[in-house]
């Protein structure tokens, strides 16, 4: 009977053992890189909820001094807070 061979030992390759640890799979995880600081999501964000007929008045009006929506809706804001001082 012929001996049965190995595909390593057909091939002339030794066989590695696999000898990582914990630490060195960490190191190799892949994904994205972390974001810096400066790029985060901003914090203190408020969602407001208009109809439509209140969000055509609201964006003519941010149109017409030629801001966007938001910073329409930052302004007026601030100036209701400074009124009420």
């Amino acid at each position: 009977m012929a001996e049965k061979k190995s595909i390593d030992s057909i091939l002339g390759k030794a066989k590695t053992t696999v000898t990582s640890t914990f630490a060195e799979s960490e190191r190799k995880k892949g994904g994205r890189p972390k974001k810096p600081e400066s790029e985060h999501a901003k914090e203190n964000r408020y969602a407001t909820y208009f109809s439509p007929s209140e969000l055509a008045i609201v964006e003519s009006a941010a149109n017409s001094y030629g801001m966007t929506v938001g910073k329409f809706i930052k302004m007026a804001a601030l100036r209701m807070a400074k009124l009420e001082k």
